[in-house]
């Protein structure tokens, strides 16, 4: 059962890097990621949280011509603000 836990452990870890890494780099993936559980309840409620949560379904690559979710996000945040400001 060691060897589980150390897989888990490392998976961890390379889930909170990456969170992290986005975080400090502004990304807004970070919040798919759990920013706002981090920053609210702590590493440890986020580790549990994650565990808990059902296994993330594999991504297929993009097609050519499609946005990603960022990009997405982005466009969908200048058409609101641009709404707001013409109003």
């Amino acid at each position: 059962m060691a060897a589980a836990d150390d897989r888990r452990d490392i998976g961890d870890v390379e889930r909170y890097e990456a969170l992290r890494r986005r975080a400090l780099g502004g990304e807004a993936s970070g919040w798919r990621l759990g920013l706002a559980l981090v920053q609210r309840r702590g590493v440890a409620a986020w580790a549990r949280a994650s565990h808990e949560a059902s296994p993330p379904t594999p991504l297929r690559p993009a097609a050519a011509g499609r946005a990603d979710g960022d990009a997405l996000v982005g466009v969908l945040a200048t058409m609101a603000l641009a709404c707001v400001g013409a109003g």
